[in-house]
């Protein structure tokens, strides 16, 4: 059986509607901050909040129509994969999925991650002037956080579904290989359009990343907010989830910001160039 009752007995309670309008017209206020609040340009807005996590090395980053991108080549593809996975996990109807893939997909994933040690683990001896396997790339960094992050999307849905739904549901986030038919040329698409280097793409990798990046550790935020509110396993509605995501969204937000900020001052204070 799908669905099955936790028997939790605490049940959210309905979103009012001026709450929920309040919070459509607070981030439509900040979208538009975003792209148009005069001095800094969209992307350079987008570089600034990404750059608490993100290293962003010149050599390490891509360049679509000559901008570089807001995060670099390996982050690029975790959170742009992360996303992209996101998105097609709902379209397929799987957004409420409880139990992970059956072992033979999760080793598979898990070697995707492996792979993502392996050449970043390179990567840094190289940079550190040590022996190491291969020479390092952007293409490969960028194909090892694609598959990074569509396999973190595979594994963290589940978890986060589990303490949100009231009901238990028995779906796999990734029910079986042929699954992978809807992921893989998602995926490689995405690997092209970043390689070409084309400024086609240029704002629709930068923005997409970057709701990889804020959705990433909304989903920590969200999880935390869950059990410190002890609301978890409690809620039966999407609209019920509007305010805690909004404010874990608002949260990883700041927290970014925070982390930018406290970047560019450690750097200013250590006479450290910015990228």
């Amino acid at each position: 059986m799908e669905h099955q009752c936790k028997q939790k007995t605490p049940e959210a309670g309905a979103l009012s509607p001026w709450l929920t309008g309040l919070l459509t017209l607070l981030y439509l206020a900040l979208l538009a901050a975003l792209v148009w609040w005069p001095g800094a340009t969209l992307l350079e807005r987008l570089r600034w909040l990404d750059s608490g996590i993100c290293a962003q090395l010149l050599t390490h980053s891509l360049y679509p129509g000559g901008e570089r991108l807001p995060l670099c080549s390996r982050n690029t593809g975790i959170y742009l994969g992360f996303f992209v996975t996101l998105i097609i996990l709902y379209a397929r109807k799987r957004g409420r999925a409880q139990a992970l893939p059956d072992k033979s997909l999760v080793i598979a994933l898990c070697a995707g991650i492996l792979f993502l040690a392996v050449d970043g683990i390179n990567s840094l001896l190289v940079d550190l002037g040590l022996s190491h396997l291969y020479h390092p790339n952007n293409l490969l960094r960028l194909a090892s956080g694609l598959l990074a992050g569509f396999a973190m999307s595979v594994f963290v849905l589940p978890v986060i579904n589990g303490l949100i739904w009231r009901y238990g549901n028995a779906q796999r986030s990734l029910p079986a290989w042929t699954e992978l038919s809807w992921f893989l040329p998602a995926l490689l698409l995405c690997f092209c359009a970043a390689a070409s280097q084309s400024g086609l793409f240029l704002y629709p990798l930068a923005i997409l990343s970057s709701l990889g990046l804020l959705s990433a550790v909304g989903s920590i935020n969200l999880i935390f907010f869950l059990l410190l509110s002890k609301r978890d396993e409690s809620f039966t509605r999407y609209k019920e989830l509007i305010p805690i995501c909004g404010l874990a969204l608002l949260a990883a937000t700041g927290e970014l910001l925070i982390l930018a900020q406290i970047k560019f001052s450690l750097f200013q204070a250590l006479g450290i160039p910015l990228s």
